[in-house]
């Protein structure tokens, strides 16, 4: 099994052009008509900076963490 450097090692730049590929998608509403606006009210991204704070914090279960953030919460329909 390989070490914590190893691991890095191996995933540093999937994880670094994840990063860069977010940043992209991001200018890219941004730059939109309306982007702006959107970016301060739209819910959807207010759960990828939600996750992105998941992602922040220390912690073996981030996946975890971050999988719940984009979970629905919303209770299921009544029995009738």
């Amino acid at each position: 099994m390989p070490d914590a450097k190893q691991t890095l090692e191996q995933y540093y730049f999937e994880m670094r052009w994840r990063c860069l590929s977010l940043a992209a998608d991001l200018d890219r509403v941004e730059r939109a008509e309306g982007g702006a606006a959107l970016l301060g009210a739209d819910p959807r991204l207010a759960k990828l900076r939600e996750a992105i704070g998941v992602l922040l914090k220390p912690g073996p279960d981030r996946a975890e963490r971050v999988q719940l953030v984009f979970s629905d919460k919303t209770p299921p329909p009544a029995r009738g």
